[in-house]
C-alpha cells in the first residue's frame, strides 16, 4: 500500500484501518536535561529523530504535577529517575486541607506548555502527546512525606500513606482530589493549545491489585481521572498508560481514550492477544521495558515485537514497550526495536497481516 507518513499511520491505527506498517515508538527520562524546557524539547526530538519514531510520548520530569503544589525536590540527588523529596505541603493528615487548585498555566505548568510549543516547532507534523499523571497519583506524590504521623498498612510508603489516609479521612482525600482535578482539567485544555495531540494519561501504580482496592479505585480514582480526560475529549490521541503489575485491566476498558498501553510482558498482567480479546481500543505496547529491550540482544528485541505484533491481529495496534525505558538501555535494541516495525510490512495483504 502507498506509504503513510507518521501521522498518518498513527491515525490509521488508532482507527482500525490499515497501515503500511505497524507504528512504533519509545521513550525515556533524560537526565539532566529534565530541568530546563529548552533542553529537554532538544533532547525529546534527538531522540525522536535518531530512532525515526512514529510519535512523541513528552516524558518531562516525573515530578513535575507535585511540584505544582509545594513538592520540592533536590535535583543533584536522584533514586533512578525521581529527585530526593527535600519538603512538600503535606506532613501530617490536617494538611491535607492546604491542597487548593492552583493555575493550571503557572508556575511549572507553564514551563511544561513552553515544553510543548518547543516541540511543535520541531516535530514536523508528528503527534506528541503530553504526559499527565492522575489526580490520585498526584496525591501520593504529595502524600509520600507523611513519616511517621500514619501507619503505612505495610505497603510502600508512598502509597500506605495514601491508603490510610483514604481509611482515616476520606472527605479530606475527596476535597484534595477535587482541587488537583480542577488544575489538571485546565492544564490538560492548555497542553492541547500549546500543540499537544492529546495525553499520555498515567495511573501510576495505583489501579493494581495490593495497593487499592477494586472499589477503593472506583470512588477515589476513577471519578477524578474523567474529569480530567473530559477536558480533552475532542483531542486526536488520548491514551491510557496503567503503570504496574497485576493492575485492574477491566476498569481502564470503559475510559474514555483512544488507546491502552500497559506492561503486557512478565507482569500477571493480560497479554496482547488476551487484550485484543476484551477491547476494541487500540493497543500499544509488547514490548518488556524491563526485560529484552534492556538486557537482551538486538535479535530478541525484534522477535518480542514481532509477537507483539501476530499477537495484536495485525489491527488497532502501536509497537511500544509497556513503560518508559531506561536511560541505559542500549542504542540498538531501540534500533532494533524500529526495525522490527520495517519487518512487520512484508506481511501486508495476507490474512491477519496490519492491513
Amino acid at each position: 500500500m502507498t506509504l503513510l507518513s507518521k501521522r498518518e499511520r498513527v491515525e490509521a491505527a488508532l482507527a482500525g484501518q490499515p497501515v503500511d506498517r505497524a507504528p512504533v515508538s519509545a521513550w525515556r527520562h533524560f537526565l539532566p536535561e529534565e530541568r530546563d524546557s529548552a533542553s529537554l524539547a532538544a533532547a525529546t526530538l534527538a531522540h525522536f529523530r535518531q530512532f525515526d519514531w512514529d510519535w512523541i510520548k513528552v516524558n518531562p520530569r516525573a515530578t513535575y504535577y507535585a511540584e505544582a503544589w509545594g513538592n520540592v525536590y533536590d535535583y543533584d540527588r536522584y533514586d533512578g529517575v525521581l529527585p530526593r523529596l527535600a519538603d512538600g505541603p503535606v506532613h501530617a493528615a490536617d494538611d491535607l486541607g492546604r491542597i487548593a487548585p492552583v493555575s493550571p498555566t503557572g508556575g511549572v505548568f507553564a514551563e511544561q506548555l513552553d515544553l510543548l510549543r518547543r516541540i511543535r516547532a520541531g516535530e514536523d507534523g508528528a503527534h506528541y502527546v503530553q504526559t499527565v499523571f492522575s489526580p490520585l497519583s498526584v496525591l501520593a506524590f504529595l502524600t509520600a512525606d507523611l513519616g511517621d504521623q500514619l501507619p503505612s498498612l505495610g505497603l510502600d510508603s508512598d502509597y500506605g500513606h495514601l491508603r490510610a489516609l483514604i481509611q482515616t479521612d476520606p472527605q479530606g482525600v475527596h476535597a484534595a482530589l477535587d482541587a488537583i482535578a480542577t488544575t489538571l482539567a485546565g492544564y490538560a485544555a492548555a497542553s492541547l493549545e500549546a500543540g499537544a495531540s492529546g495525553l499520555f494519561f498515567a495511573i501510576v501504580r495505583l489501579a493494581r491489585d495490593g495497593v487499592l482496592s477494586e472499589a477503593e479505585f472506583d470512588t477515589f480514582g476513577r471519578p477524578y481521572d474523567l474529569r480530567v480526560l473530559e477536558a480533552v475529549q475532542g483531542a486526536p490521541f488520548n491514551l491510557l498508560h496503567i503503570c504496574g503489575p497485576q493492575v485492574y485491566f477491566d476498569q481502564a476498558l470503559a475510559y474514555p481514550v483512544h488507546a491502552l498501553n500497559w506492561a503486557a510482558v512478565g507482569q500477571g498482567n493480560p497479554g496482547i492477544a488476551a487484550a485484543r480479546a476484551r477491547t476494541d481500543k487500540a493497543l500499544i505496547g509488547g514490548v518488556d521495558e524491563a526485560g529484552v529491550i534492556v538486557r537482551g540482544t538486538p535479535a530478541e528485541v525484534e522477535a518480542e515485537a514481532a509477537a507483539a505484533i501476530a499477537a495484536s491481529g495485525g489491527t488497532k495496534f502501536l509497537l511500544a514497550p509497556g513503560c518508559g525505558v531506561a536511560i541505559n538501555t542500549p542504542e540498538a535494541n531501540l534500533h532494533a526495536l524500529r526495525r522490527a516495525a520495517d519487518l512487520s510490512s512484508r506481511g501486508v495483504g495476507e490474512p491477519g497481516s496490519l492491513t
